[in-house]
């Protein structure tokens, strides 16, 4: 039988129309491919995700999934970590210069992908000890979603730390997170198994065990604190508490309301705290205690994927009437940069160094992404909004840089479609500047910040902070040069915080020698005292009064100590600190001051 040419046509239009993978028909049979397959937690490399038979410019949705019930497939049980999107041949470019820190398609060839995820044991829960899966999908329907197995091992050592997690003490919580975090940063974390249990091998150290789970809150002040000396198995049950109330909404990007999945989000209440996960539109829930303000935030780490900026401010909602609706987050698409890299002086990088961009003293804005394994990084900031962007190599959150100190560029004004280059030279710690702090009645100053900074080589640096300790002594490691002994003001552990304020910061100390011994002393809040007396002309003689701006004081002189009358000179208030003060009635060859508050 002889087939029109009418229908052969026909036939053609509608094989070319399946193939094409248009009327709700997937044509495209894409793969993907994760390269190593399996790591140790302590990696200290790239992983690579290869997708193939895709569209030519096609943008495709990579998401990566938690395998709590480790049975390779995505399910009820299972919760989403990360997800990005990318784009064939794309690449997010600012200024020219291509965000590192945002996956981009490295493989010339076209209908595939290549890119690379650093792989940063300080970037919470990136380390993550368990199976997980990686799902590649195709936000337009080009091609059915396909997996592929990634698993995480807990490298070997002589110290672990195990036992099991239960809610409220009494039922064991399946696939709970058991996070490891020493006195500064975070060092592992590991996936519990269907009966709560978890074990996590980690260094010597002191370390504290956090349990996080959906829909579960923690006490961190009952979070159990595990000392671990070489070849100590320690066991420890923690317990988690079932939220009664939940709190709901939606983390979004604020240019187009599209929400934002496989973020992790913090909620904290005093010593209480809980994470959600958002899922692929960006919704999460959270059960937490009743009764209590919670204070809300994306984790920002999760962000840098994703080129994003989120306010410094915390979203604060109450549980006291019950569950909360609409705690919605808005987060930024960055559209500047801070890019370069972190090195010694010799050149050799520093990977998974966590750098931090905020705002300047505005302090409404940050950001953060980590150098790779060369020590390049890439940091979006938000142009335009601030003439006080600040980049910084945070140093207190990774042990490799603790013997070390580096570079604080100024802040600097970035427009949109700016990137400005900071490259960070890291230089040994060779000696210590170190003392003890009292305030003016004699009471040693315990739990402030202190830190030092230099001017070496062409750059600013700065030591890394120091509490004073239970005796008032501290400890600040330098290198050679004239450092600046200060004290940190305002946030927690400021000086301003203990009700103290010092005058006369900073304080120089000149190295070589080796180490200097720097004691200090500070001031109760408003403690008026007198600086540099000078006797400028006959019969006129100043100095300075250093006290609280806008409070009243008494100036008040004698000509015998002996004498109780003390004659108020002036009364003032001061308008800046120091205020200069001069005595032109000053005739005697002896005569004493006093300064005293109102």
């Amino acid at each position: 039988m002889k087939i029109p040419f009418q229908k052969i046509s026909c036939l053609l239009r509608l094989l070319a129309y399946l193939l094409a993978g248009q009327g709700g028909f997937s044509s495209l049979a894409a793969t993907l491919t994760v390269s190593p397959a399996v790591i140790s937690n302590t990696y200290p490399g790239v992983v690579t995700l290869n997708f193939g038979g895709l569209s030519n410019g096609e943008t495709v949705a990579v998401q990566q999934w938690i395998d709590g019930n480790t049975n390779g497939a995505i399910d009820g049980g299972d919760f989403m970590l990360d997800a990005f999107n990318i784009t064939e041949s794309g690449a997010m470019i600012i200024g020219g210069i291509t965000n590192i820190s945002v996956p981009f398609d490295s493989n010339p060839a076209t209908n595939a992908i290549t890119t690379t995820l650093n792989f940063a044991p300080p970037l919470t829960l990136e380390n993550l000890t368990g199976k997980r899966i990686f799902r590649l999908v195709s936000p337009t329907g080009n091609f059915t979603p396909v997996t592929a197995a990634f698993t995480v091992t807990n490298a070997a050592t002589s110290q672990s730390i195990s036992g099991t997690v239960y809610s409220n003490g009494v039922t064991p919580v399946p696939y709970a997170i058991v996070a490891v975090a020493p006195q500064n940063g975070y060092a592992a974390a590991v996936v519990a198994d269907g009966s709560g249990h978890y074990s996590v091998n980690v260094n010597p150290g002191s370390y504290n065990l956090i349990p996080v789970a959906p829909n579960y809150y923690c006490d961190l002040s009952a979070a159990p604190v595990v000392v671990l000396t070489n070849g100590v198995s320690a066991t420890n049950n923690l317990s988690l508490s079932n939220g009664t109330v939940t709190i709901t909404g939606k983390i979004f990007n604020a240019a187009n309301s599209n929400g934002v999945g496989g973020l992790m989000v913090e909620l904290g209440s005093g010593n209480l705290f809980a994470i959600a996960l958002t899922d692929t539109n960006g919704n999460y829930s959270a059960a937490v205690a009743p009764n209590n303000f919670w204070k809300i935030q994306p984790i920002k780490e999760r962000l840098a994927r994703r080129a994003f900026v989120i306010l410094h401010q915390k979203l604060q909602v109450s549980t006291s009437s019950g569950n909360v609706t609409n705690a919605s987050i808005a987060v930024y698409q960055g559209t500047a940069l801070f890019y370069g890299r972190i090195t010694d002086s010799f050149n050799v990088p520093f990977p998974n160094i966590r750098i931090d961009v905020g705002d300047g003293s505005n302090n409404l804005y940050s950001a953060n992404s980590y150098s790779d394994p060369n020590g390049y990084f890439a940091v979006v900031a938000l142009g335009g909004v601030s003439s006080e962007w600040s980049c910084q190599a945070n140093d207190s959150d990774n042990p490799i840089l603790a013997s070390y100190i580096i570079n604080s560029p100024d802040n600097a004004n970035i427009a949109p479609g700016q990137a400005i280059l900071q490259n960070f030279v890291a230089l040994p710690v060779t000696a210590h500047i170190s003392g003890q702090v009292h305030d003016n009645l004699g009471n040693v100053v315990s739990g402030v910040v202190m830190y030092a900074g230099a001017f070496i080589a062409g750059k600013n640096y700065s030591s890394q902070n120091a509490n004073t300790d239970g005796s008032g002594n501290y400890s600040l490691g330098v290198a050679s040069g004239v450092w600046g002994v200060n004290f940190s003001q305002g946030g927690e552990n400021g000086l301003d915080t203990a009700g103290l304020v010092d005058y006369f910061q900073p304080h120089l100390v000149s190295l070589p020698p080796t180490n200097a011994v720097l004691n200090l002393i500070v001031y109760q809040n408003g403690t008026p005292v007198m600086s540099q007396p000078q006797r400028n002309a006959p019969g006129q003689f100043t100095f300075n009064i250093n006290g609280t701006v806008n409070g009243s004081y008494d100036v008040q002189t004698l000509t015998n100590l002996a004498a109780t009358n003390w004659a108020t000179l002036y009364t003032l208030t001061l308008t800046n600190t120091p205020f200069p003060i001069t005595d032109t009635h000053a005739t005697n060859s002896q005569r004493y001051y006093r300064v005293k508050k109102n």
